[in-house]
């Protein structure tokens, strides 16, 4: 099933219950160790009814969702994301405790920079391309655990989402470890 840029986030992390915090967080981890210079320096608010407010040494900016707000910070200051030079591996598991919001964030990122990817939890299967994210609901979890797939920069990819969730060690320097 194919969702909207709205409905895809919504159905593997719904916004209540301090979600809009959670994707804040993460979004600010992101931002905060991004591989282009120029993300550093952007702060992202959510806005109310799932919007982002985007405020950057160059002005303010407005999205109307999570996917939209990812689209405008690459397109502006380039991607939140990146494939660590020489990674070419095709799976890696997926870090434990990643909240479904850092997820999404993270999701949106890889779509923006324009990877192609395959995630696979317990919960659903979420196919991420630059032409849009599809969720499809999974009856148990799979048996190698939850993974991400990718022609290449698997590893690396992954070790975003470990950023995304707070879960990467603090460290000197961008990128994951």
């Amino acid at each position: 099933m194919c969702g909207s840029a709205a409905t895809w986030t919504e159905r593997i992390a719904p916004l209540e219950g301090g979600g809009a915090v959670r994707r804040q967080r993460a979004l600010a981890a992101l931002l905060a160790r991004a591989p282009s210079p120029g993300l550093r320096r952007v702060k992202a608010v959510p806005w109310p009814g799932g919007g982002w407010r985007l405020a950057a040494p160059d002005g303010l900016r407005f999205a109307r969702s999570l996917d939209e707000a990812a689209a405008v910070l690459t397109g502006r200051y380039g991607p939140l994301v990146d494939a660590g030079p020489g990674d070419a591996s095709t799976m890696a598991r997926l870090p434990d405790g990643a909240s479904g919001h850092a997820l999404a964030v993270w999701a949106a990122a890889l779509r923006h920079a324009g990877f192609s990817a395959e995630i696979t939890t317990a919960d659903f299967t979420l196919a991420v391309a630059p032409s849009g994210v599809h969720v499809v609901p999974c009856s148990g979890p799979p048996p190698e655990g939850a993974r991400v797939a990718a022609a290449a920069g698997a590893r690396s990819l992954s070790g975003w989402l470990e950023v995304a969730a707070g879960l990467a060690e603090r460290r000197t320097g961008p990128g994951p470890r």
